[in-house]
């Protein structure tokens, strides 16, 4: 083996470092994972009653292994809370070995790459967002565990495991497609400007090709039939209430000059070493992550420029997402390369201390972030509490829905396990599922009184709790019955400072149960 690559017999300490840093910090963050709700409605702990609602047809139909993956921890008997933080230490991993691995390659230097990947998964420091955004630590499950899942690979390919590396590459497609194939494009066409070992990529691709090929037939055997839709109405959504699609002309200027200079020093970093020339396989790494700034960029500023040329099912693809798969690595593998040129020029033990009282000063003037480990960690067991509403609907067997407001959306429907009939804070799954989208605005006319298709907000796919107080504090019994009827809603569970008119069941110090009877 390359005395350069890592590996856990020879690097015990550095590998168990990473691990427990991980650990400590992903404890900190405490966000109930979105990637949650599709594993509750798969191990049917969440079932719904009848077709009313578009939710159900979008957690049958959506092919995610992040869905199928929570579903076997939750069969396991494990609490919502547990799979989150499993989930969020999992993603902290991918991204703090990713850097790990990819600093190591450039550096060669052990321990200035594990300073490097502790700090960078520290302060959680990244090139910003641009039309999508960077989701390091976060909630949303699909795009963090993505986003950590493509580092974790170019680190994987850094460090010469290519079998691994192929396999999740694959296997990401299961994860997010789009993501996935993207990653398998990029690998593809890297191998055409330099050989590598054909048996290692097989091997990897065979694996991730067996789970991925389990992963979709565990999605298919439970799909649910689709249903016909109105096109304009789907074309009206993209235009007036998707946020991520929205065909603007701005462009992120910031995050296009980080991405220039991060390209800049990987092309002179190939250059000196004559990669294409030699065909050095050690730095493949390089090779296919400059192929995606290069790819990644032409494709936001074509989108930028002439949006209007791009069909449809491209746009749904969000075509401008793909920058933004080197987000994280981008300052870690700067500071690297730097190191690097200058080490070379310069006396390498004092450019070493520069660089690392460098990353001590930068940990330090994050010193808020650092407190803010052990005051989270305490603060989640303090406040990982039920409440008595919440018991009540969770105990209460009903064959019906719920409404609540946008921001208690994710975490009611986690903590009572019963079926939420539009999830209002995040309704961005319509453009891969346009076939919902007459049963969206169903929902949306009748229920939220949105006038002619059109958003509070425009390009917003959400509703604020504001707007949402101010429709049901207003309703009257009657209105409240006709939405019984029609859609099958039989609670409603609000923050305390709303006052609805309908029967209050239940009042704890945070929130109020309704019944509509």
């Amino acid at each position: 083996m390359d005395k350069n690559t890592i590996n856990f017999k020879n690097h015990f300490p550095h590998i168990l470092i990473l691990i427990l840093s991980s650990l400590l910090i992903s404890l900190s963050y405490t966000f109930l994972q979105y990637g949650l709700d599709g594993g509750l409605v798969l191990s049917n702990k969440v079932i719904y009653p009848d077709n009313n609602s578009p939710m159900m047809y979008y957690y049958f139909n959506s092919w995610t292994a992040i869905h199928q993956i929570s579903y076997i921890f939750i069969k396991f008997g494990m609490t919502v809370e547990s799979v989150s933080r499993i989930i969020i230490l999992c993603s902290t991993i991918f991204f703090s070995f990713g850097v790990f691995l990819f600093s190591n390659s450039i550096t060669q230097n052990r321990n200035l790459s594990l300073i490097i990947s502790i700090v960078a998964i520290l302060i959680g420091k990244n090139f910003g967002d641009t039309d999508y955004p960077s989701l390091i630590f976060s909630e949303h499950t699909y795009g963090m565990v993505s986003l950590s899942l493509v580092t974790f690979s170019f680190g994987l390919l850094a460090n010469k495991n290519l079998l691994l590396a192929s396999a999740i590459s694959i296997f990401l497609i299961a994860i997010h497609p789009l993501i996935g194939l993207w990653m398998f494009f990029i690998n593809l066409l890297g191998t055409f400007f330099i050989k590598m070992n054909k048996i290692e990529i097989f091997k990897g691709v065979a694996a991730g090709l067996f789970f991925l090929v389990l992963s979709f037939i565990f999605f298919y055997t439970n799909t649910i039939e689709k249903l016909s839709y109105d096109h304009n109405l789907f074309l009206n959504y993209l235009n007036d209430w998707d946020g991520h699609r929205a065909l603007t002309d701005v462009i992120h200027y910031d995050y296009l000059i980080k991405t220039f200079i991060l390209g800049i020093l990987i092309f002179f970093f190939i250059k000196k070493k004559n990669i294409l020339k030699n065909k050095e396989t050690s730095y493949f790494h390089l090779l296919v992550l400059l192929i995606s700034l290069i790819g990644s960029t032409i494709l936001y500023l074509a989108y930028k420029v002439v949006p209007n040329y791009f069909p449809e099912l491209i746009k749904i693809a969000m075509p401008t997402r793909f920058i933004m798969l080197h987000t994280f690595l981008g300052w870690p593998i700067i500071i690297s390369l730097l190191y690097f040129f200058l080490k070379e020029k310069y006396n390498k033990k004092i450019v070493l201390n520069i660089f690392l009282s460098f990353l001590i000063i930068i940990s330090f003037q994050n010193y808020k972030k650092i407190l803010n480990i052990k005051n989270n960690i305490i603060d989640t067991y303090k406040n990982d509490q039920t409440y008595e509403t919440f018991d009540y609907l969770k105990k209460t067997n009903f064959n019906g829905y719920v409404l609540t407001s946008s921001k208690l959306t994710s975490k009611i429907f986690k903590k009572i396990e019963k079926p939420i009939l539009l999830h209002t804070e995040s309704m961005d799954f319509i453009p891969y599922h346009p076939y919902l989208v007459n049963k969206f605005f169903n929902i949306l006319t009748k229920i939220y009184k949105i006038n002619n298709f059109q958003p509070p907000v425009k390009n917003n796919p959400s509703l604020s709790d504001e707007y949402i107080e101010k429709l049901f504090v207003n309703f009257n019994s009657l209105e409240w019955k006709k939405i019984k009827k029609e859609f099958n809603v039989h609670y409603i569970i609000t923050p305390k400072s709303w006052n609805l008119n309908l029967n209050l069941i239940l009042s704890d110090k945070i929130y109020n149960l309704y019944k509509i009877l």
